[in-house]
């Protein structure tokens, strides 16, 4: 059994549980694609990645900027504007995931993981951050 790429407690968790349990499930299904790779089941990878994957960013990033509203964070359109980028990039790629393309496969999940180390482990503690000063509660550890 493969060790998992990412520890979502030590690099991801931002202290605010509704977004917590989110991230987690994306960087899990990471996880699972990264497991699957591992046993040489590529195709089963690619198959659970453009099933799972494309939906969850969908709904996860609906969520996320409903929360920023709620919260009045400042930046939401600017954040908005980076989840509609990184999810029509991922959805363009899912034609070519259908048909088992490699390439694709691998540009796809390389952009996913950076997204995840980028996005989640950097961009989002802007708003957590903002959220966290609101109701007074110490910010979740992060990556230095």
């Amino acid at each position: 059994m493969a060790k998992d790429l990412f520890n979502f407690e030590a690099e991801f968790k931002l202290g605010i549980d509704e977004i917590d349990q989110e991230h987690i499930k994306l960087v899990n299904m990471l996880n699972t694609v990264h497991q699957l790779i591992t046993d040489g089941s590529k195709s089963k990878a690619i198959e659970y990645f453009s099933l799972t994957i494309a939906h969850y960013v969908v709904d996860h990033f609906a969520h996320e900027e409903a929360f920023m509203a709620r919260i009045g964070f400042p930046q939401l359109e600017d954040h908005a504007k980076v989840h509609e980028n990184f999810k029509n990039a991922f959805i363009k790629s899912l034609p070519r995931l259908a048909n088992y393309d490699e390439a694709a496969f691998r540009a796809a999940l390389t952009d996913t993981f950076t997204w995840i180390v980028n996005h989640i482990g950097r961009t989002d503690r802007k708003y957590a951050q903002f959220y966290l000063a609101q109701t007074q509660q110490p910010p979740a550890a992060g990556p230095a």
